[in-house]
């Protein structure tokens, strides 16, 4: 198994990363008829989604995706290729698609990533970075931000992790629930 590429959030002009999502999925590529497959070990979906925070809504600004369907998404056609730093086993990109999206629930999203919290399984944990942030959407409208990073901080200090290192033993049951917690962004916002 592999740490898994996250989804990507712009917020005010920064990049962060989906570490905990509080409601229905945003968007997947299902949403838009399209099947993916796995692009890497990285990648067991196989896609990856890009956000904006703008004007105080949240918008699909790109999926990059591994799939046999090129159909448009919101009038744009995909391209197999794309200039800039983006990850070579995707084969179809979507760029510019200012699709607003319409999920009511709560984001957990973080930056400055803390190297030796690295985890070589599924999603990082949201204490491994040092700027977490909780965002609360309804309907695709931002009506609310909250820092968490001391709180993250503090769980760090009192080694209450949300997702632990390693499982608790080498048993079957413990090691499986491990795996699934780490593959998991459900997190429940207080």
């Amino acid at each position: 198994m592999t740490a898994q590429i996250p989804d990507q959030y712009r917020y005010e002009g920064e990049v962060y990363y989906l570490v905990g999502l509080d409601g229905e999925p945003i968007y997947k590529p299902s949403d838009f008829g399209i099947t993916t497959k796995m692009a890497s070990t990285a990648c067991w979906r196989g896609y990856q989604m890009f956000y904006d925070c703008k004007d105080g809504a949240l918008i699909l600004d790109e999926m990059h995706a591994r799939t046999k369907d090129k159909i448009p998404v919101n009038g744009v056609t995909p391209s197999e290729s794309v200039d800039g730093d983006h990850l070579s086993f995707f084969n179809t990109f979507y760029e510019n698609l200012g699709l607003k999206t319409n999920f009511t629930g709560s984001l957990l999203l973080a930056k400055d990533f803390i190297t030796e919290m690295y985890v070589h399984m599924g999603f990082p944990s949201p204490d491994a970075f040092r700027t977490v942030l909780e965002i609360h959407v309804k309907d695709g409208n931002i009506i609310e931000v909250k820092d968490l990073s001391e709180m993250m901080e503090e769980r760090r200090k009192s080694g209450g992790l949300i997702k632990p290192s390693q499982p608790e033993s080498i048993d079957t049951p413990d090691i499986e629930d491990w795996v699934k917690d780490r593959f998991s962004l459900d997190y429940k916002s207080d």
